[in-house]
């Protein structure tokens, strides 16, 4: 997570201008940044990422406008792990969700399949885009090949500030702490 904490000026690159300026056409003007992240699907591992709507992380928010760009940094194909989404599900109510694991903060939905899908392989270089709604999941990554994907989320400026005053700030936190202790250990 928070790639942009790493690589300086990341945050202000072509990619975040063209997510940004996309999210201000479809959510509204009161858009920010909301993270980024890097997902790397190392070859022949199938581990998927399962089914769910990031809208259902977000429960108690007043407002659940969301758009996350994901930006293939290898060509995504149906066997290296590319997105699958279901077509019309952000017209739709959220769909009951799950923890995936104990202890992990990730959720899923048992109430979607591949039949409902469509996958998106795209090339290198280009990408999706999602509303917070949309259900999507990822297979594993059966190939010989790595399968490398950058995401830049986007809510409302507002969400985005509730979320961080209660404490829910996609894990920058840990990486502060980290950087803090790299630091101490490089004087």
């Amino acid at each position: 997570m928070w790639p942009s904490t790493y690589v300086q000026n990341l945050d202000r690159g072509p990619i975040h201008a063209r997510a940004e300026a996309i999210a201000r056409l479809l959510l509204g003007e009161d858009v920010a940044f909301d993270f980024d992240m890097l997902i790397y699907k190392a070859p022949q591992t199938n581990t998927c990422t399962p089914w769910h709507q990031d809208e259902a992380y977000w429960p108690d928010m007043p407002d659940k406008r969301a758009l996350s760009c994901w930006v293939a940094l290898d060509d995504a194909t149906v066997d290296n792990g590319c997105m699958w989404f279901v077509p019309g599900s952000h017209l739709q109510p959220v769909r009951p969700h799950r923890a995936a694991k104990e202890g992990v903060h990730v959720l899923m939905t048992d109430h979607c399949s591949e039949d409902e899908g469509s996958a998106m392989p795209i090339p290198a270089g280009s990408c999706t885009l999602h509303h917070g709604r949309t259900l999507h999941y990822t297979r594993g990554n059966s190939t010989g090949r790595e399968r490398r994907a950058y995401i830049v989320a986007y809510r409302p400026g507002d969400m985005v500030r509730w979320e961080r005053e209660h404490g829910f700030d996609h894990g920058k936190k840990g990486i502060k702490k980290v950087l803090k202790l790299d630091q101490k250990e490089d004087s």
